[in-house]
């Protein structure tokens, strides 16, 4: 059930990145993004292969806490103007977790990755890591800054209606 929710989680996440948000699909994707990085989670807090509870667990915990953060900001709208921030940094965190986690899941269940690192403790996979990494970072600037620019934009276009229905 981890591996067909974690996949499921995946493929939907990366659909609601790729196609146009704020409509009532992408609000329907949303949901269900949720819902299987839930049961994802969720799951991932019955898994223990070393009989304890470690890193991977607190990863399940940092997921669900920050999708739940970034869906309430997006459903109360609040903080403030800042809601839309918040929404898109945590959900594209929550997608970073899950790939993270898929980045080590490749490492230890495919047998060419498995040699080429035969510990997660390998540079090879701390390399992939770090790329990984960098494109979420790279998609939380873009993303924000995407933002900021359509609401420069459309504080313009109200400033100069102002004006003009003002000098009439």
């Amino acid at each position: 059930m981890h591996l067909v929710a974690s996949l499921a989680a995946l493929a939907v996440g990366i659909l609601v990145l790729l196609r146009p948000k704020g409509t009532p699909a992408h609000k329907r994707r949303g949901r269900a993004y949720a819902l299987a990085l839930l049961v994802t989670s969720v799951t991932a807090l019955g898994i223990y292969r070393r009989g304890i509870f470690f890193f991977p667990h607190w990863l399940a915990i940092a997921a669900l806490i920050v999708v739940t953060v970034g869906i309430l900001a997006a459903h109360f709208k609040m903080p403030g103007r800042a809601w839309l921030h918040v929404h898109l940094t945590c959900l594209l965190v929550s997608l970073y977790i899950l790939v993270g986690g898929g980045v080590n899941e490749v490492f230890l269940r495919v047998d060419v990755l498995r040699r080429l690192a035969p510990t997660l403790n390998s540079p090879v996979v701390g390399l992939t890591h770090l790329a990984v990494q960098i494109l979420f970072l790279t998609l939380i600037v873009y993303f924000n800054a995407m933002v900021l620019r359509r609401s420069r934009t459309k504080q313009r276009a109200l400033a100069r209606s102002a004006l003009l229905s003002s000098s009439r």
